[in-house]
């Protein structure tokens, strides 16, 4: 057996790789632009990925090329310095084409598994669904009364319950959204919406002095918030969130037609039966504090039987939270736990997934490369490069 048996031609392997890769990218970049261009309504109908980043691991076809051709060197090596009669009792007889069939076959199968995994997606199909809708309005006091510090010498009952209110937009999930602002009188400062950002944004610019005619007016909330609820027939809810503190007018008449509506109402009271003083100036308490008519300071004090009888009465429930981060556990699981309105027959258009074609063509050449290396047995021996 000649040296040159034993030794694989290096040249014509790396010269069929590299053509082979070349032909490979050549046919890819032209799959590609042939699905971009058969679909001229828009970009959305181009060949995309829904993992792009996956299509990173095709560089690893680069140290596999090079551990590929670093074994098939040290081979040759080893060959090129054995003896004559050492490389007939120890080296073994090698096929270039053989090796290179094997190592086309396996980079085949791991390029086509990485195109798999980064998801690709072409067209797209129309799919029936089912859909849940709740829209909620927070109805929010903002009476002077809410500028009492007795939960936190730090922020006021109002600044808690902002709080509150961005915590339970973070915890919504599709449903809609609006709010009622009130104290002697009520209106609308976001109507209902998806929009969270921007829900979130109007919490941020809410004050006391948005509204001059003071009292907490707890009737008018409410019949502001039914008002702002859709024609649509779905779940909705109300959330009020005050004190409970100088209501008004007898509230009863309106309780009654939410619970008739099946308008579910929770109502969420912040602050403290003991109670604080209310400042003249909420952001610059220092100035003093209000006083009646006698000259006595007023002590603001949480109404939490008020609070009460006006969920019973409308059939709803009541949270009272006395925390600087109200625990809106409670409150969250009513929502939740809302009869949702189901709305059928919607046809939604979604992606066409690809990834199985990539899969099939890496499982075959996956395969093929398991078969060949255990059946090869010389079936190409006499009709290949040696």
């Amino acid at each position: 057996m000649s040296k040159s048996a034993t030794t694989y031609k290096l040249k014509w392997i790396v010269s069929a790789m590299l053509i082979w890769e070349i032909i490979f990218w050549v046919l890819y970049y032209l799959f590609t632009q042939f699905f971009s261009s058969i679909t001229s309504a828009g970009s959305s109908e181009r060949l995309l990925y829904k993992a792009p980043d996956s299509l990173y691991y095709l560089f690893i076809l680069i140290p596999i090329a090079g551990v590929y051709l670093f074994n098939l060197l040290r081979n040759n090596k080893i060959a090129e310095r054995a003896k004559t009669r050492v490389a007939k009792s120890y080296l073994k007889e090698v096929s270039s084409t053989n090796s290179f069939v094997k190592y086309f076959l396996f980079r085949n199968a791991f390029a086509f598994l990485i195109l798999a995994m980064a998801q690709p997606v072409f067209g797209t199909k129309k799919v029936a669904g089912t859909t849940e809708s709740l829209e909620l309005v927070v109805a929010l006091d903002i009476s002077n009364s809410m500028n009492t510090r007795d939960i936190s010498d730090e922020i006021s009952r109002l600044d808690i319950s902002k709080r509150a209110m961005i915590q339970l937009i973070n915890n919504l999930h599709g449903e809609k959204i609006g709010i009622c602002l009130f104290a002697n009188n009520a209106f609308v400062q976001l109507p209902i919406t998806s929009d969270y950002g921007a829900a979130k944004l109007f919490i941020e610019d809410i004050e006391t002095d948005m509204i001059s005619s003071q009292g907490t007016n707890i009737k008018e909330a409410l019949e502001v918030s039914l008002e702002m609820f859709s024609e649509e027939e779905t779940t909705k809810g109300i959330i009020m969130i005050t004190d409970g503190e100088n209501h008004e007018e007898n509230p009863d008449a309106v309780l009654a037609k939410i619970k008739e509506s099946e308008v579910q109402l929770s109502v969420l009271g912040i602050g403290t039966t003991k109670g604080g003083l209310v400042p003249k100036n909420p952001k610059r308490p220092e100035l003093g504090y209000k006083t009646n008519a006698v000259g006595r300071s007023v002590v603001s004090r949480l109404d939490e039987k008020f609070i009460r009888s006006i969920a019973a009465k409308s059939g709803g429930k009541a949270t009272i939270s006395a925390e600087e981060f109200p625990n809106l556990s409670a409150l969250l699981t009513q929502i939740n736990q809302m009869k949702r309105t189901k709305i059928n027959n919607l046809e939604f258009d979604i992606k066409q997934e690809r990834y199985q074609v990539p899969l099939l063509i890496s499982l075959v050449f996956w395969l093929t490369f398991i078969l060949w290396s255990k059946n090869y047995n010389g079936f190409l021996k006499g009709r290949t490069v040696k």
